[in-house]
């Protein structure tokens, strides 16, 4: 017997691999024919929602969409270790680099949806690291951390147009609110 519960938000969403917010837009502006349970959340009849995706022509799978790749550069293994847990807890997958050439070399071979960079690194510092990246793919996502804001090197970075700068200490706020920006959450 075929299932012919209605969907919530939530399940079209992940089936589109859009937001909920984009689902309810679409039932605000009539896109999406959808009728209010008790508690005022939208449910959409499985035959309405098959017609959305036939009139807008779009496909649906049903494969989860894989983590969001992001890499973490920083010489403080405490902070690495802090962003990696945090990170993978959210369900990304987390690469991490220790100094400005472990970066490099791993982002020649390797594409990241988003790049926390610590400015005042060994070896090579943040600020051509970031250029680097910047000249590789000119709309790499990159986030400087710092605890030095108005250190010259994280001057000179910001010439390379990060999406953001954090200061150190960074709370999961501070993280949340990046991934609202990049991710548009």
């Amino acid at each position: 017997m075929a299932d012919d519960r209605p969907l919530s938000t939530g399940e079209v969403a992940r089936l589109l691999h859009v937001t909920r917010v984009a689902v309810l837009l679409w039932i605000r502006a009539g896109k999406l024919k959808a009728s209010r349970v008790p508690g005022g959340r939208y449910r959409i009849a499985r035959a309405d929602f098959r017609k959305f995706l036939t009139d807008n022509e779009l496909p649906v799978t049903f494969e989860t969409p894989p983590p969001k790749r992001i890499l973490v550069v920083d010489d403080e293994a405490t902070v690495r270790q802090a962003f990696q847990a945090a990170l993978q807890a959210k369900g990304y997958e987390v690469a991490l680099a220790s100094d400005g050439r472990e970066a490099l070399r791993i982002i020649r071979g390797e594409s990241f949806d988003l790049i926390f960079l610590d400015i005042l690194l060994p070896k090579i510092g943040g600020s051509t690291v970031l250029k680097a990246i910047k000249r590789r793919d000119p709309e790499a996502v990159v986030v400087i951390i710092t605890g030095h804001p108005h250190h010259e090197e994280t001057l000179v970075a910001l010439e390379y147009g990060p999406a953001v700068l954090l200061r150190k200490p960074i709370r999961l706020s501070d993280l949340d609110a990046v991934f609202d920006i990049v991710f548009k959450r």
